[in-house]
């Protein structure tokens, strides 16, 4: 069981890279982390090797311990993962979604389009990450959360330094649908909106 440590490391160092304190390719030192913490190297190591896992640090022995630097490939190949494990996440919470969660969802809409306006790619990507991990609070399906999590980070991670940008208009449209279908409880809606993410192309050079 990961104790409390832990977790509050693992989520430290997380939003470190989120917000863009810790870069892609960017060194790091466990003792360095455990000063800056308060804590001792153990859990620090602990919450590397949970990055690691879902594939946001790279680590070789004895040499070197980094942000990990996702390719447009690999995020063109993590979206195919993600846009399969999403449809199964819709099919499963469209009924019933709580009002509160819905909410969330067009506020993170408006602050997406706030994002695209600004050309600020980081608050894109916070407002767009945020938007689509609203509807797994209500999935009782614990794996399919797990995947869906891991495969997330390393897609946010890559879009952060795409060659270009992807169709903002398009994605901004695919929310505004998930989110119309998901207050109509409409399954079948639901799942066309996620198709349509399927149709934005991801530069790759």
């Amino acid at each position: 069981m990961t104790s409390r440590v832990v977790t509050t490391v693992f989520d430290r160092i997380l939003d470190a890279i989120n917000v863009g304190q810790l870069e892609p390719g960017e060194r790091i030192s466990d003792i360095a982390l455990a000063t800056e913490f308060g804590v001792s190297r153990t859990p620090v190591r602990e919450a590397l090797q949970r990055l690691r896992e879902i594939g946001l640090i790279e680590a070789s022995a004895s040499r070197f311990t980094r942000v990990a630097v996702v390719s447009p490939d690999e995020t063109v190949e993590a979206m195919v993962v993600w846009l399969a494990l999403y449809k199964a996440l819709i099919a499963e919470v469209t009924i019933g979604l709580s009002a509160d969660v819905l909410n969330q969802m067009a506020a993170d809409n408006e602050e997406f389009d706030k994002g695209v306006k600004a050309n600020d790619m980081r608050a894109v990507a916070t407002a767009n990450f945020a938007f689509f991990a609203r509807p797994m609070t209500a999935s009782k399906n614990e794996t399919l959360v797990r995947a869906l999590t891991s495969v997330v980070y390393r897609i946010r991670l890559g879009s952060l330094h795409l060659p270009s940008q992807i169709d903002f208009e398009l994605l901004g449209q695919a929310q505004i649908a998930l989110l119309k279908s998901l207050r109509e409880q409409n399954a079948k809606e639901a799942l066309n909106a996620v198709r349509l993410i399927g149709k934005i192309r991801i530069p790759v050079s």
